[in-house]
């Protein structure tokens, strides 16, 4: 009967290094092709200036997409690497959670595509985006909930204020997008011919997003309170 051996620590820390760069590959491709289906328009010969900005309209749509997408992917990198920076070790509930999380990156030039075909009676393409939204933050989320509250055993010891930080974070992104994504879809369903209801639902996404930053602000003011209190008392 063949015995598998236990990896020694070096083999530990190259093989946690491999799921880290293949992690950022599938950013990388991600956004290479996000790029990839933005085009110039055909401009005519003999077609007046006034014209361009009505000939580059669609393309300037695109490319504001385009650079819109290209801020969440870098900013779920971001976050992404900010938990890998205290990972030690990793299992296989780590995999499993972290290619969920890249399965909603990796479709995100799709849904970035679709966007384009929105419109005032075909709102799938903004369902599809908003939920590829939620989908990296709940795949985050989950990342860091398994590694600081499951198994924080994964983590380095230590830097208790940075990894709570992080993982309130991650935790209210995840809430916003989630909510907001749900009372817009529930808007248009329970609502479809009252528009100013639909507008006033986007709204919800913002308002979450200002409400969970000066919530984070005063979590982080507590916490580095509590830490001076604690460093006062053990000093004394």
């Amino acid at each position: 009967m063949s015995v598998i051996k236990e990896a020694k620590p070096a083999h530990r820390e190259f093989e946690l290094d491999r799921a880290v760069l293949f992690s950022d590959a599938v950013f990388a491709i991600a956004i290479t092709l996000l790029i990839i289906e933005i085009k110039l328009p055909h401009m005519p010969e003999k077609a007046p200036v006034a014209d361009y900005i009505q000939l580059l309209n669609p393309f300037l749509m695109e490319f504001f997409t385009f650079a819109m997408s290209f801020l969440f992917i870098g900013t779920f990198w971001k976050w992404h690497l900010q938990l890998c920076r205290f990972l030690q070790h990793y299992d296989d509930g780590l995999i499993h959670r972290n290619l969920f999380f890249l399965f909603f990156i990796v479709t995100f030039p799709f849904s970035t595509a679709s966007i384009m075909h929105i419109g005032s009676h075909f709102m799938l393409p903004l369902y599809i985006y908003l939920f590829n939204l939620a989908g990296c933050l709940a795949g985050l989320f989950w990342i860091s909930y398994y590694i600081f509250q499951r198994k924080p055993g994964l983590a380095v010891a230590g830097l208790h204020m940075e990894k709570e930080l992080l993982y309130q974070r991650l935790k209210y992104s995840f809430l916003t997008m989630s909510t907001g994504f749900t009372i817009i879809t529930m808007a248009y369903f329970i609502f479809p011919e009252n528009t100013s209801v639909q507008k006033i639902s986007f709204f919800v996404i913002p308002g979450l997003i200002f409400f969970n930053h000066f919530r984070l602000k005063i979590k982080k003011r507590n916490t580095l309170r509590l830490v001076h209190i604690g460093d006062k008392s053990s000093s004394s």
